[in-house]
């Protein structure tokens, strides 16, 4: 493992915790960061923010342990075994959860905020 891999699989911590902070603050206070929402939506002026909330709230924390995940598998590759195109599939599998994550936030938006 070089410098690059281990500050790739920090900036992976990073988005897996924050993720999950953002999931407990939701349930906890009923707010959520200006960073989960569309430029031109405002949170205080948002439709149903408790629907937001019951759906994204399951879906940030779900997002958060996957992406925690995939940085303990990144992390511990060769102990486990993951090289190549093995690594290459974990991470093709993560980007692929990404791409489901965004879609359904952007739904749930334009669905609850809008």
């Amino acid at each position: 493992m070089n410098n690059a891999d281990t500050f790739m699989n920090a900036i992976i911590y990073i988005a897996g915790g924050y993720l999950i902070y953002a999931a407990v603050l939701m349930k906890t206070r009923g707010t959520v960061a200006s960073a989960f929402l569309s430029k031109n939506l405002n949170w205080e002026t948002a439709r149903d923010k408790e629907g937001y909330i019951r759906i994204m709230f399951p879906v940030n924390l779900i997002m958060g342990l996957i992406m925690i995940a995939t940085g303990v598998t990144l992390t511990y590759e060769e102990r486990l075994g993951i090289k190549g195109t093995k690594e290459s599939i974990v991470l093709l599998i993560s980007f692929i959860f990404c791409i489901i994550y965004a879609a359904i936030a952007m739904h749930t938006q334009n669905k609850y905020l809008k």
